[in-house]
């Protein structure tokens, strides 16, 4: 199980971090797996567009409520429109070539078919029809999840969606629940990564990163204050200074 303790405190002994008064927070590790995480995973769906499920985050109980109508004039939506959206923002996803992120919108109850996720561009262009009027449509917009239908006349009453995705920061699912109540995600969660990919291409990819951040000046006290100093330049052989003086006379000569 790769949680976030882990792969930080891998990051922490590849680099021989002891000081508790580091500039290498938790935080700062957590946005550096991410960011590169999110790099990482673009380039391999971008090549073989299979997702590997363990990249994919649910979010099991999303809250949804009506929205004003004014909404559906916004829209283009003719006729009398109803929309429902998510109480809360929907985290950011992973873009793709050739989708967004989201892989799927469904009703909690699991025997009942998904919803039709479209881009939200299209919702003004779908009209009841035969084919459409009992299809229920979810699109995103502005960060939030919208569920829309033409013909069906009692989508309005649904509380709760089920989305499934790959989210750029996999912590925001923790602002949600699952269905006993439980943050979606927590620090001691399964973080959604393949433990190849961390160990072949984020860990190494994050410690080249370090190796810059390292050569900052030292924190001498372990005293969980940051008391850093400047590391003292080396110092020239004996040899070399008394060479490189005449030179340096030179150059102020020259200067004058």
């Amino acid at each position: 199980m790769l949680t976030l303790e882990k792969m930080i405190g891998q990051l922490e002994e590849a680099i021989n971090i002891n000081s508790d008064d580091t500039v290498f927070s938790d935080r700062l590790f957590i946005d550096l797996i991410n960011q590169a995480r999110a790099v990482f995973i673009r380039q391999d769906l971008n090549k073989k567009r299979t997702a590997d499920p363990t990249i994919i985050q649910e979010l099991p109980c999303v809250e949804m409520e009506p929205t004003t109508a004014a909404l559906c004039g916004c829209l283009d939506i003719p006729g009398n429109c109803q929309l429902l959206r998510s109480k809360k923002k929907i985290p950011d996803t992973i873009e793709l070539s050739h989708n967004d992120g989201i892989l799927s919108v469904r009703p909690v109850q699991i025997i009942q078919a998904p919803f039709s996720y479209v881009d939200y561009k299209r919702i003004p262009h779908i009209h009841y029809s035969r084919f459409t009027k009992n299809v229920i449509y979810a699109f995103l917009l502005d960060d939030y999840m919208y569920l829309y239908s033409p013909g069906q006349e009692h989508y309005g009453l649904i509380e709760q969606i089920h989305i499934r995705g790959i989210f750029e920061d996999p912590t925001e699912a923790g602002n949600f629940v699952n269905s006993c109540g439980d943050p979606c995600f927590t620090q001691e969660s399964n973080y959604p990564v393949a433990t190849w990919m961390f160990e072949s291409a984020i860990k190494p990819h994050i410690l080249q990163q370090m190796v810059v951040k390292t050569q900052a000046p030292l924190d001498k006290d372990n005293n969980a204050n940051d008391d850093t100093v400047p590391q003292p330049k080396p110092r020239l052989p004996m040899r070399q200074r008394t060479e490189a003086a005449p030179q340096q006379q030179k150059a102020r000569t020259r200067r004058r």
